[in-house]
């Protein structure tokens, strides 16, 4: 990529990235902290606290796609980064699958269908950067 560490840093589509790193990144360390309020955050609260299993599997989950979306950062894979977004939504829409079949507040409900909003979004903002920085 003919991308430079500066010219990385005057792209919205980096910032937006980063963003979305640094989220993935705090609800993983936010379901180590506290599972059971996480999983009431996230809209399945547990019936059981031993039930805490699938918050786990989410905070592995989650730190994969942060420590991931970071080293394409990293490494200036902007088109490569910009389809993971893009195949990342299958995520949210899971999600929000599951927190209406759990009847979740609509509020819970709105934030899932709005990270899948922010997902396109960084998929298009990032498709046009990595034509702009590719020079294609």
């Amino acid at each position: 990529m003919n991308a430079t560490p500066r010219s990385m840093l005057r792209e919205p589509g980096f910032w937006l990235a980063l963003l979305l790193v640094v989220a993935q990144a705090t609800n993983a360390l936010r379901v180590a902290v506290e599972p059971a309020g996480f999983a009431v955050y996230f809209g399945v609260p547990l019936s059981h606290a031993g039930d805490a299993t699938w918050v786990s599997v989410y905070a592995l989950r989650t730190g994969f796609i942060a420590i991931f979306a970071a080293y394409l950062l990293w490494r200036k894979q902007v088109r490569v980064l910009a389809a993971f977004a893009l195949i990342a939504l299958l995520l949210p829409i899971g999600d929000l699958v599951l927190v209406v079949a759990a009847d979740a507040p609509t509020a819970t409900i709105a934030r899932h269908a709005l990270i899948a909003v922010v997902l396109v979004a960084a998929w298009a903002v990032l498709a046009r950067c990595s034509r702009r920085l590719n020079g294609s």
